[in-house]
């Protein structure tokens, strides 16, 4: 295979537990090298509630903020890898690029954390001002990649103003967002819930989708993201 990434010629070998872990094989699309330059926080110490790097036990200082502003919120939080200059290159060709073939970088890895998972997948939604732009979703272009079913419950109803231009003073007093769709009211209510993203950064974002579907019936929420 090429990867997707780099362009680097590699010759594919099929893991016996990826044999057992799935009835359908997906090509890989990442070379090792590249594969290499990612640090996993699946392995190691990281904070209970949001998956950062933390070596002490318990929530971070940041998800201690969160848990005073939400007592009742059960902190539960993936992230595959930690933000560093490779998933930074990614998300600017992904994301802010466009190029919506990348989507398909991660998908083994969200193949292997969703095919166990019984809950109902969210993805975050975008603005329609960045869709206009970019031409997709690209939490929805990374879980369609990856053969996730998703319900898109939430709409945003924001101004569209990219969460990457704010520091993290004004991502964290910008007003809530998301609305949800009436169409998927009762699909919700009573259900445990999933919620994506591409990047977790200051948690601003899940927490409002989260509060969202709360207050319209799920029973829980759990999130997941590419990178913290």
């Amino acid at each position: 295979m090429n990867c997707l990434w780099c362009g680097r010629t590699q010759k594919e070998v099929i893991k016996l537990r990826e044999l057992v872990a799935f009835t359908k094989i997906d090509p890989t699309v990442r070379c090792d090298s590249c594969s290499g330059k990612l640090v996993s926080l699946l392995k190691g110490t990281v904070c209970l509630g949001c998956s950062r790097y933390w070596i002490e036990e318990g929530l971070c200082p940041d998800c201690q903020k969160w848990k005073a502003a939400y007592p009742n919120y059960p902190f539960k939080h993936t992230a595959l890898y930690q933000y560093n200059e490779f998933i930074k290159e990614w998300i600017e060709a992904y994301k802010y690029a466009g190029d919506y073939r990348l989507g398909e970088l991660y998908k083994k890895e969200i193949q292997a954390f969703f095919c166990k998972q019984k809950e109902l997948v969210i993805p975050i939604p975008i603005s329609d001002k960045s869709k206009m732009l970019r031409g997709f979703n690209q939490v929805e272009g990374l879980l369609e990649f990856a053969g996730v079913k998703y319900t898109p419950a939430l709409i945003h109803c924001g101004t569209g103003e990219k969460q990457s231009s704010k520091n993290r003073k004004m991502r964290m007093l910008s007003p809530q967002p998301f609305k949800l769709n009436d169409v998927f009211q009762d699909s919700i209510k009573g259900k445990s819930v999933i919620l994506v993203d591409d990047i977790y950064t200051t948690g601003r974002t899940f927490f409002h989708a989260a509060d969202c579907l709360l207050k319209n019936g799920a029973q829980s929420i759990e999130t997941f993201s590419i990178s913290r």
